[in-house]
């Protein structure tokens, strides 16, 4: 994702608007939509794909990125194509990330990849906080998933493995979210619940 529906490839997020294609629904308190990028599997959801659904009081989210861009001649991103990276921070850690922050991006996630390179992850991101849910469809890797509420703080982290045979399981937030971040696994594992997730810098356009 992986992934909207997320997910990475480990993830697809399934279809969103958002980590594929996203129904917006009334605010409510009950889950909205689901991502497969590693992302929710709806009857008709394509793979890797997320679905989503925007509470239409939320509120905006403090972590944003800029457009400032730098040259980086040697990143390297392994096998993630097409998409913008940017510089992060979360807490006091530096962080290079692929951004999804549409639709088809979010849908396509990390499937397919079996290398992150230099890429600490992939951020999946929305304007206005949604419900998602990730799956692992076409994910080749296993990745861990972290939830970030409206405001940019952690306040979840799921384990999600490459699925091999339908139906493949989903991974839902259990609340409206700004941003989610897939990695390898163990990557939350330092990282307290609450750490703000702060979008900087554009280093690399796809």
């Amino acid at each position: 994702m992986g992934g909207g529906n997320t997910t990475a490839a480990a993830h697809r997020e399934s279809p969103d608007d958002v980590p594929a294609t996203v129904a917006p629904t009334a605010p409510s308190t009950t889950l909205p939509e689901t991502v497969t990028t590693s992302t929710s599997t709806p009857p008709t959801a394509a793979p890797n794909t997320v679905t989503e659904t925007s509470p239409a009081t939320a509120t905006a989210p403090a972590g944003t990125s800029t457009t400032t861009t730098t040259s980086s001649p040697l990143l390297e991103t392994g096998d993630v194509e097409g998409f913008e990276i940017i510089t992060a921070r979360l807490g006091e850690r530096s962080l290079l990330l692929a951004l999804a922050d549409t639709n088809s991006l979010r849908s396509r996630g990390l499937m397919g990849v079996l290398s992150l390179g230099d890429l600490d992850g992939m951020v999946f991101a929305w304007k206005d906080p949604v419900g998602v849910s990730f799956w692992m469809k076409n994910t080749l890797i296993p990745l861990d998933i972290g939830y970030f509420d409206e405001d940019g703080g952690l306040y979840a982290v799921l384990a999600m493995v490459p699925c091999t045979q339908d139906p493949c399981p989903t991974y839902p937030s259990a609340t409206a979210v700004r941003f989610a971040l897939e990695a390898v696994p163990g990557f939350f594992d330092e990282v307290p619940l609450g750490e703000s997730l702060i979008l900087g810098e554009t280093v690399a356009w796809p």
